[in-house]
């Protein structure tokens, strides 16, 4: 009976999750390929070489990752420092309940208030005019829709940092992190060597899963770099549906082209990410 119920959920997970994201995949191949679609010709690799080696879709690749980069790391630093210097806060009272009130704000919410807040014309900008710290508005820096992705890592840090925070949180109760620190310290140690020989490696390697999930859904993500991202260099997920909305039908097997080699690429992630972590349970 077991084996009977493990094999409906499996069906059903095939039918529900599996099967529409191969039947979409496949759509997107064969569009790509040139093989169905408006202005179909037969078979052809010209939409893939214009993505693969024309360097647009390369260059917003290696930005993605660097969004995705930056953003994990100040949100695990800022996750680290709250974990290991407030842990006792972070458990009770109000302190305990606001660190869940930024995960129910949709990415969009918070692309929103970063870019009224970050923006020439912002909230920021006129309290630095008001302090008179800036003679104009122009003088205030560009935070939103520049280049460096500020305002991108910014809105991604802000919902990431209270997620980083409970897992590490977590983490650190379930390893008895304490009762390891006074062994440590019974040991001749200090509080600085053990966290950076033992607490921090040991919270880094159990949430490593976490992690580099989590990276991966920076990368992939559309709402906030549409909203904030710069116009000159765009987010794979940006530049696939800008693809898809230009006038030009020629852009659009470009866009499934990219669609498709993006996908690949993060489910080779996860399928690593998976053997990865299969050899170290």
């Amino acid at each position: 009976m077991p084996k009977l119920s493990s094999g409906i959920l499996k069906s059903v997970f095939l039918v529900l999750a599996v099967l529409p994201v191969a039947i979409g995949l496949g759509f997107a191949l064969l569009y790509s390929l040139g093989i169905i679609g408006v202005l179909s010709e037969g078979f052809t690799l010209s939409y893939w070489e214009e993505v693969l080696l024309g360097g647009t879709f390369l260059k917003s690749l290696a930005y993605s990752f660097y969004i995705g980069i930056v953003t994990i790391t100040v949100s695990l630093s800022v996750a680290f420092w709250l974990v290991l210097y407030f842990k006792e806060s972070l458990t009770r009272g109000v302190t305990g309940y606001l660190m869940f009130l930024p995960l129910s704000i949709p990415a969009v919410v918070t692309g929103f208030f970063i870019f009224q807040l970050l923006t020439k014309s912002g909230m920021l900008s006129r309290v630095f005019h008001y302090l008179g710290w800036i003679d104009t508005l122009e003088q205030f820096p560009e935070l939103v829709q520049d280049d460096w992705g500020v305002g991108i890592i910014l809105a991604h840090s802000l919902m990431a940092i209270p997620f980083f925070t409970l897992l590490l949180n977590s983490i650190y109760h379930d390893q008895h992190l304490d009762q390891l620190k006074e062994v440590a310290q019974t040991l001749g140690g200090n509080q600085q060597t053990f966290l950076i020989k033992i607490g921090v490696p040991l919270m880094l390697r159990t949430a490593s899963p976490n992690i580099l999930l989590y990276l991966l859904f920076v990368v992939g993500a559309y709402e906030v770099p549409l909203l904030v991202g710069s116009q000159r260099i765009q987010m794979v997920s940006v530049l696939a549906v800008r693809k898809f909305q230009r006038f030009n039908l020629h852009d659009i097997p470009e866009g499934y082209a990219i669609s498709v080699a993006f996908t690949v690429l993060l489910l080779g992630c996860i399928w690593g990410l998976v053997k990865l972590n299969k050899k170290h349970v």
